[in-house]
């Protein structure tokens, strides 16, 4: 590391005494797990395994509005109520659907590049990690070990088994709380500037946003590569 400071130690510039970041904590959905690429690969799976061509016989489009639905914050059975509504899709296919849904969205899950190279980076350096995400348990938890990374995280937290949902102060708290951290101490990275950016810079976190621009409250930092996350935190450390 820069200085050949551990990140759990504290840097001393001249009279300056810099605490340094020693926990960093995550968002999932479209910050880690690529959600647009999933749920275009988990929609394509169900056009085939549902033989829905019988409705619909254009799978790009099923493909699309299965996509945009699921973006929507809206119980999953509404979604696909929704769908067999558009597409005059049989009804009695809708708790087939939400079941396969349910059980198996994980295994067409993807991670964005470099996901698990920085991970490594980040547990080498000696940081502390954890997972804040708004959803079911379940369903969140499935996504996780299917892109193989439960043993990076020594904390993760899900809206759906403590009933809290980000952007909720309480949550962000408790993940404090479990990982035994400070928040001037902690960077959080999400990409969703309402519900990450702004509740962590209110509770004194540095930021950083998964994405490609940002507008109104400002992220410490902004990125779109994963692989730029462990120098990004070495940059804020010393801020």
């Amino acid at each position: 590391m820069a200085n050949g400071q551990h990140p759990n130690k504290k840097a001393v510039w001249g009279d300056i005494v810099i605490n340094k970041i020693d926990t960093v904590i995550f968002d999932l959905d479209q910050t880690l797990l690529d959600k647009d690429q999933s749920l275009l690969n988990f929609a394509d799976y169900q056009y085939e395994q549902f033989s829905l061509f019988r409705f619909i016989p254009d799978k790009p489009k099923f493909m699309g509005k299965f996509s945009e639905l699921n973006n929507i914050i809206m119980p999953k059975e509404e979604v696909y109520k929704k769908l067999i509504d558009i597409f005059n899709i049989e009804k009695s296919l809708h708790a087939e659907l939400l079941d396969d849904l349910n059980h198996n969205f994980h295994v067409y899950s993807v991670g964005f590049p470099g996901l698990h190279e920085m991970l490594e980076t980040l547990k080498e350096r000696g940081y502390k990690l954890g997972i804040i995400t708004n959803g079911r348990d379940f369903y969140q938890r499935n996504k996780i070990t299917a892109l193989g990374l439960s043993d990076y995280f020594t904390d993760i937290i899900t809206s759906g088994a403590v009933n809290i949902k980000k952007p909720d102060l309480a949550i962000f708290q408790m993940a404090l709380k479990n990982l035994k951290s400070s928040s001037k101490r902690t960077v959080f990275i999400g990409d969703s500037l309402k519900a990450d950016i702004i509740p962590a810079k209110e509770l004194g976190m540095f930021t950083i946003l998964k994405g490609k621009d940002y507008s109104f409250t400002q992220p410490d930092a902004i990125c779109d590569n994963l692989m730029e996350i462990p120098d990004i935190i070495n940059r804020l450390s010393v801020l």
